[in-house]
């Protein structure tokens, strides 16, 4: 008694796997769709096994740390351009520092006042000469660095999906945290793959300043960018066409990045064309405010 239903047991476990183990391989690879409720039970393979692409890449966090210092000490020195505030030099030495030096002692005051904001990020050290050294505060440099691996690490999942790669792999690694291991199972176009994951998305909105310019060289002023400004190639006709290219002087500060961003989505306006509808958070809408509203008809 006890053998038969041990050889019952033995030849159900034998069924089971054969319907939810073996017959989805075989029906998959002879195009059989049905029973569905079996076809969801099929095994995924991974890498070892089916092949594909496997990555680590590494976040370079200190290009969050660089921007947002560049960003502060302009932001610095178009608000001293417009209270009229002059100043000798201001230069950023490294990702996390940047100096203001030739402070006018009749202006010291005024000069406080103005960079109060910059005391959100930044320590400001005080020294001769007018001189004043402003360090990112520690808590900031870290939120920064995770912050770059969270959004790196999201965007990749995004671009992956619209690879539309079948359980794929995505997670943080790394001793420090800022390395992403990516697995993608099956796929076989591995250089296609890597172009998708690896490249580079910068979202900033900046005024226009001059432009457009058929030529770089038409919007230098004595063969060098204007101090606070940058020049940025856009075109004037089909993408990627280069003799379509045409070139705009644009302030250096963003009114806003792509780290203000809530959320965006596609939509359409008012002449019933595709546009983009975003919603910023509090302070990226603070400053996206002020800035059109001292553009108005630009």
């Amino acid at each position: 008694m006890t053998l038969r239903w041990k050889l019952i047991a033995v030849l159900a476990v034998l069924v089971v796997f054969s319907a939810v183990g073996v017959y989805p391989i075989v029906a998959a690879r002879y195009g059989i769709h049905s029973p569905a409720v079996l076809i969801d039970k099929q095994l995924k393979l991974g890498l070892d096994l089916k092949g594909g692409v496997h990555l680590v890449l590494r976040v370079q966090t200190d290009d969050a740390l660089r921007l947002q210092t560049e960003q502060e000490m302009e932001r610095l020195r178009a608000d001293l351009m417009t209270k009229g505030i002059m100043v000798g030099k201001i230069a950023m030495p490294d990702i996390t520092h940047f100096v203001v030096e030739g402070v006018p002692p009749a202006q010291d005051a005024a000069f406080r006042a103005a960079a109060t904001e910059v005391g959100t990020s930044f320590d400001r050290g005080s020294g001769s000469n007018g001189t004043y050294t402003f360090t990112m505060k520690p808590n900031i440099q870290v939120n920064l660095r995770e912050e770059a691996v969270v959004q790196a690490r999201e965007t990749i999942e995004r671009r992956v999906n619209e690879l539309g790669v079948t359980e794929p792999s995505i997670a943080q690694q790394g001793a420090n945290g800022d390395e992403i291991l990516v697995q993608l199972p099956g796929v076989t176009d591995v250089d296609r793959a890597k172009e998708i994951i690896r490249s580079t998305g910068l979202l900033e909105l900046k005024i226009v300043e001059q432009g457009p310019a058929a030529t770089r060289e038409a919007l230098l002023v004595n063969g060098q960018e204007p101090a606070g400004m940058e020049i940025v190639p856009g075109s004037s006709g089909t993408p990627g066409d280069a003799a379509n290219t045409v070139f705009y002087l644009v302030r250096k500060v963003a009114a806003v990045t792509g780290k203000d961003l809530r959320n965006a989505r596609p939509t359409i306006d008012e002449n019933n064309q595709p546009a983009v509808s975003f919603t910023l958070n509090t302070d990226g809408g603070r400053r996206f405010g002020t800035v059109t509203g001292e553009n108005i008809g630009r």
